[in-house]
């Protein structure tokens, strides 16, 4: 099997998607609703989305990473205060072998770093999904009138872009916009 030799993310103002995602997030409204689940891959070390979710009364995130050191930094955080995990929570793994079964129903998904793993996942012994194939589960998981979200400043964006238009629209039909950086696709009714 291949060992995993992602690094981390140290947060970066030259790459502001988290807090593009939260001032988005933030100029909904939000506050208004019962609850709120997101999905969020690639917490980062800084971990700025599930912290500001803390600070929320009605937003829950859940989080991949592949990378030790930001669950590492999860654990160190969530153990000094452990209502942490009671709104965001973190597990360690790869989206490329995650069991769709696993995963609940979400109203946002933020796919920022889709894409942007090592070459791994190419490997002929990896046994990951495809992208094409991680969108589709990710689609089927956004509840109707959810919003998956795209950084198109990413390494990936213009790989992954006809990949995602493709995928998304043979199953569902999306409203897409946009918010600074972020491409954004709401899931509607056929």
């Amino acid at each position: 099997m291949i060992p995993i030799i992602e690094d981390g993310w140290e947060y970066n103002d030259d790459y502001p998607c988290d807090t593009q995602f939260i001032e988005y997030l933030s100029g909904l409204g939000l506050e208004k609703m019962n609850k709120v689940t997101i999905f969020h891959m690639g917490p980062g070390i800084h971990h700025k989305v599930g912290l500001w979710a803390m600070e929320q009364k009605n937003i829950f995130v859940r989080s991949i990473s592949i990378t030790p050191i930001e669950v590492k930094e999860y654990i160190s955080i969530a153990t000094e205060n452990p209502w942490l995990n009671s709104r965001y929570l973190v597990d360690f793994g790869d989206i490329h072998l995650i069991e769709e079964k696993l995963l609940p129903k979400f109203d946002f998904i933020s796919l920022f770093h889709l894409g942007e793993i090592s070459s791994q996942i190419y490997e002929v012994d990896y046994p990951s999904k495809n992208i094409e194939s991680v969108i589709g589960m990710m689609s089927r998981r956004l509840s109707i009138g959810g919003e998956l979200l795209f950084y198109n400043k990413s390494v990936a964006w213009k790989t992954i872009k006809p990949i995602v238009e493709l995928s998304m629209y043979s199953m569902y039909s999306y409203k897409e916009s946009g918010f600074a950086d972020l491409s954004v696709y709401k899931k509607e009714v056929l």
